[in-house]
């Protein structure tokens, strides 16, 4: 994790940057953030998609590969329309995404480089900054800070668990085709690529410490040849984002990240749920097909036809989820209620 530095946070005034969406009542704009500690200062914009309505809008805080908005991650019209508001950054405006950590916000936290085994990585960093954007999304009034949500894609999906596992104020967590080290088993992946079904495959923990070595601590590299301890798997990293609500997407052609493998993290992580009383994945008991949706747990899931990718579809899957679960917490206040009536209680 991060050294234990005291930070202070300030925000620009807003600038629109485009006009208005959904009969005026939305609009985007730009902020920017900085974040000071005794080792200097990092500042980095969030793009905001808010709404002028007068009422409290469920919203997400999403990690994006590039600035630009709109862009081919995010169909900002589409989200507008259901009535969701987005605060997003482009991750590369708080950290390279490389083994460089004397550039943007490392060197707040790593004055002298990583000199520890036990130093973040490059994940950790951009999980801090979406936080950091959650701080900044407490103080603006059309937010429901009781519908926020965190998500990222790939490795920005491994982020999106971190934070929804540190930072309890995102009561969501949408991972997007975010495989090893994300919410992929590892036990049982091989690294080698095939046509997808055949055969297991996935990257591994030798890979993409091979690949990727700056994104986690150095000590994560002892791994590589056991690819997980005994008993321990990425389902723990799952599960430690309950009692709060987790999601996991798939491509069915993501043979890298094995979809069969998040598949099976969802179902391990169920237990965790189960024991603290909730519902938990409420799965088929086969490997699901190449498209489906599951919904009705405590952890959702789904998976689409297609690559490795961030679509309209997964967009549109995770909104379902959220305002499903609206329409069943109300429902169960309506029985609730109305079993009070019946038998005159005032509980």
């Amino acid at each position: 994790f991060l050294p234990d530095l005291p930070f202070e946070l300030s925000v620009s005034e807003p600038k629109e940057i485009e006009g208005r969406l959904c009969d005026g009542t939305a609009k985007l704009s730009v902020v920017t953030l900085t974040v000071k500690t005794p080792n200097g200062s990092h500042s980095f914009p969030v793009k905001r998609l808010l709404y002028e309505d007068g009422k409290k809008h469920p919203f997400f805080v999403f990690m994006n590969f590039r600035p630009e908005v709109p862009d081919l991650y995010y169909p900002f019209e589409e989200i507008a329309e259901e009535g969701f508001s987005v605060l997003s950054f482009c991750y590369t405006d708080v950290a390279s995404d490389d083994g460089d950590f004397k550039t943007g916000i490392a060197p707040l936290f790593f004055p002298n480089g990583r000199t520890k085994d036990t130093d973040c990585g490059k994940l950790m960093l951009w999980s801090f900054a979406a936080s950091r954007v959650m701080d900044y999304a407490m103080s603006i009034p059309s937010l429901d800070i009781e519908e926020a949500a965190v998500m990222g894609h790939s490795r920005l999906g491994k982020t999106a668990l971190i934070t929804g596992m540190l930072d309890e104020r995102f009561r969501y967590t949408f991972s997007n085709d975010s495989g090893c080290s994300g919410a992929a088993l590892c036990r049982g992946n091989t690294g080698v690529l095939g046509i997808y079904g055949k055969y297991r495959t996935g990257e591994t923990i030798f890979d993409i410490t091979k690949n990727f070595p700056y994104w986690f601590c150095k000590n994560y590299a002892k791994y590589v040849t056991t690819n997980m301890p005994e008993g321990f798997d990425q389902h723990y990293l799952l599960s430690s984002i309950a009692p709060r609500y987790a999601y996991v997407a798939s491509a069915s052609m993501d043979a890298w990240a094995c979809p069969d493998s998040e598949f099976m993290c969802c179902v391990a992580a169920s237990e965790a749920y189960k024991a603290m009383g909730l519902t938990g994945f409420v799965h088929t008991e086969e490997m699901p097909g190449d498209d489906i949706t599951l919904h009705e747990g405590h952890i959702g899931y789904h998976r689409r036809i297609g690559n490795h990718f961030l679509s309209r579809v997964d967009w549109n899957r995770y909104m379902d989820y959220i305002e499903l679960l609206k329409i069943m917490v109300l429902f169960i206040l309506k029985i609730n209620e109305e079993f009070c009536l019946k038998n005159g209680s005032a509980e």
